[in-house]
């Protein structure tokens, strides 16, 4: 968003530089005259007014009009500069300059450039003079735009032939020689742009961006310092991707850029381009002071919506998302069409959990520009929220549709995918997101949530793999994962349990669980809150439950108690601890406690046929063969194909004597499960 706010700027001042004069009769107009040397100083609106004037008197004037186009880019009026154009095109069909303006206006018209449209304006200018070297040059500059690299070099080439001298021209060829891989072709044309012009630097920016790629790092490091010698802000407007790889202290030098706009505004108070500062000022996460530079600029053009726009965002930084949206709305006001801007409402209207309303704005924006991912992608967002999560697959499938490289895309579709049951469709999704982002320490979530869709597959030992990706990634990256790594550890205990791997679950829950106790112990009260927090965020009790039903399969019930009465105090209502503890305490012959913890899991579960029939098995171990009995008759009651405790019950009924009820419910075990036959 910002490099297109200063590629904006930029192309303005550009367009005015490359203002062409009208001929001889109008150079004798002492208006026009007048405006110009107004425009020359940059006080545009001085200069429209002499040219308003001169139009009142002569309506039919063509070159009055086409210099008041002039002016209104220099206000950042776009529409208005093309509708001067037009008139002076109706009045003068065969008016090159014109073409070749309108053309620039369109290109560099606010956020919603128009290169097609400049690109048929250039073929025009160019059509009415063949020799037009910069209409050549602007038109490889709308080519690059639209990725044209090869039609733009060819378009420099040809703006070089017919002036030799033209150092913007190598300059460009370079930066498209650079886009198509041609890196020692980029570094000698804009060797030859600085040769021209030992001043310019933008070619020092692409020759820095060139030779990063060759990896000759301390050139690079150079030509970006020298870049910003010679231009405010200079390293702000390197190619994009180009210094990414390079140490932020010595190449974004915001710090520098706020140096070198404050300057500007010292020597010229109402220059509105330095009032961009607020750019800086807002990646260096100063809001107050880019609020109050977008407010200085709206005071110079009132009418300005990208400037509304922009403070809008600040005010969002800056938590004022009330302030935003009213900025959101003038700039909307100003310029119906502004798609960003209603995807910047939108994302303020999210702050203020208000998702429907946030998601119109999404629509309106996508309606404006089919194409806008960010817009799908904020969208899905807001459906998640919602719980749409099919329409949240819709859209994030526009954005891979779009950026087919976007892994967090993938990945959160993936996470929509899950929270329908599509296990299949997750991991596929997730994979793609790894395979963009194999070593990305952020997506070793990616890592563990896919291990979590195997397991629902049953693909335990491919989940395993993942959870130990996840482990790998983010163990003792606190600023990742702070504390917290223990449900990686419980989660692929849980994945070993399920594959009898015994020893291998106990150590991975011991591992979940005694990080946090050993932090308790160092650091007192502080640590108390982590280990609580940690186990509400990923429900640690399981743990402690499963590493308990873990020891009891090897024959450590005492173990296993300690582990489930930890659980149970974690999650007093949790039923299967109360009645895996119980069964334990039967294990180890204490069924007066079994009984205890049996009662407690009906009493918070009164269907749960397994309590019953555990308590009736405690009550008969305890001579309490009527207890017995009535216990097996509830459960057999809540699941008539228990066989276990049909076959209870008969024995039961056997010790009170009764042996032709314990023969019936000894037959009616055995046909519901033959293998009690040999007991």
């Amino acid at each position: 968003m910002f490099k297109k706010l200063i590629a904006v700027v930029f192309g303005a001042i550009l367009a005015a530089s490359l203002a062409v004069s009208p001929g001889a009769n109008a150079a004798d107009n002492p208006l026009l005259k007048s405006g110009k040397a107004k425009f020359n100083e940059r006080d545009y609106r001085g200069a429209i007014a002499d040219y308003d004037r001169a139009i009142e008197l002569k309506p039919d004037y063509a070159e009055a009009y086409f210099l008041r186009g002039g002016a209104k880019r220099g206000l950042f009026d776009s529409d208005g500069a093309i509708a001067d154009y037009d008139r002076a095109i109706e009045l003068k069909p065969d008016y090159a300059e014109a073409y070749y303006s309108r053309g620039f206006a369109k290109y560099f018209r606010v956020d919603s450039g128009d290169r097609k449209g400049a690109i048929a304006d250039y073929d025009r200018a160019i059509e009415l003079k063949p020799d037009y070297a910069e209409a050549y040059y602007s038109r490889g500059y709308a080519k690059s735009g639209l990725d044209d690299y090869d039609g733009a070099i060819a378009d420099y080439s040809q703006a070089i032939e017919l002036k030799p001298d033209y150092a913007q021209a190598y300059s460009s060829r370079g930066g498209a020689k650079y886009k198509l891989g041609d890196y020692e072709g980029a570094i000698a044309d804009c060797d030859r742009a600085i040769e021209l012009k030992p001043d310019y630097a933008e070619a020092y920016t692409f020759r820095g961006d060139a030779k990063l790629k060759l990896e000759n790092y301390h050139g690079a490091i150079a030509d970006y310092l020298r870049a910003n010698e010679f231009s405010f802000g200079a390293s702000y407007y390197r190619y994009p991707g180009g210094a990414e790889r390079v140490a932020k202290s010595e190449l974004d030098d915001y710090h520098g850029a706020i140096v070198d706009y404050s300057r500007a505004i010292e020597l010229k108070p109402d220059e509105a381009f330095a009032y961009y500062r607020g750019v800086a000022k807002l990646i260096q996460g100063d809001y107050d002071s880019a609020i109050a530079d977008w407010s200085r600029l709206i005071e110079l053009n009132p009418e300005f919506a990208e400037a509304y726009n922009n403070r809008g965002v600040a005010k969002r930084g800056w938590g004022n998302y009330y302030g935003a949206i009213a900025d959101y709305d003038r700039a909307i006001e100003l310029k119906p069409d502004y798609a960003e801007a209603y995807t910047f409402r939108g994302n303020a209207k999210g702050k203020l959990d208000d998702y429907h309303r946030a998601i119109a704005d999404y629509d309106r924006a996508i309606e404006l520009k089919p194409d806008y991912a960010e817009a799908y992608t904020n969208r899905g967002d807001a459906k998640s929220v919602l719980g749409d999560h099919d329409g949240t697959i819709a859209d994030y499938s526009r954005v891979i549709e779009l950026k087919p490289d976007y892994a967090e895309a993938y990945r959160k579709r993936g996470d929509a995918k899950s929270v329908l049951g599509d296990y299949d469709g997750t991991i596929a999704d997730y994979s793609r997101a790894i395979e963009l982002k194999p070593d990305y320490a952020p997506y070793a979530l990616v890592y563990f949530s896919r291990g979590l869709a195997k397991s629902e597959l049953d693909d335990h030992n491919s989940a395993i793999a993942d959870y130990s990706r996840a482990i790998e990634l983010l163990s003792g990256n606190e600023e990742l994962l702070p504390g917290n790594e223990g449900f990686l550890y419980y989660y692929r205990g849980r994945a070993k349990h399920k594959l009898d791997d015994y020893y291998g679950a106990i150590a991975d829950y011991s591992q979940a669980i005694e990080p946090a106790a050993a932090r308790t112990a160092r650091h007192g009260d502080g640590a108390i809150a982590d280990y609580s927090r940690a186990i509400k965020l990923f429900d640690y009790a399981d743990a402690y439950f499963s590493r308990g039903l873990a020891k009891s399969e090897l024959g450590d019930h005492n173990g296993a108690i300690v582990d489930y009465s930890r659980a149970i105090e974690l999650k007093p209502k949790d039923v299967p601890a109360h009645h895996n503890r119980g069964v334990a305490k039967s294990k180890l012959s204490d069924h007066d406690g079994a009984i205890a913890d049996y009662s407690r899991a009906i009493e918070l579960k009164p269907d749960s046929a397994g309590a019953y029939f555990s308590r009736g098995f405690a009550k008969y171990e305890l001579g309490d063969y009527y207890g017995a009995i009535a216990d097996c008759s509830r459960a057999i009651e809540l699941k008539p194909d228990l066989a276990e405790a049909y076959y209870l019950r008969g024995f039961a009924k056997s010790e009170l004597g009764d042996h032709d009820g314990a023969e019936a419910d000894r037959k009616r075990a055995i046909e519901l499960n033959p293998a009690l036959k040999d007991r």
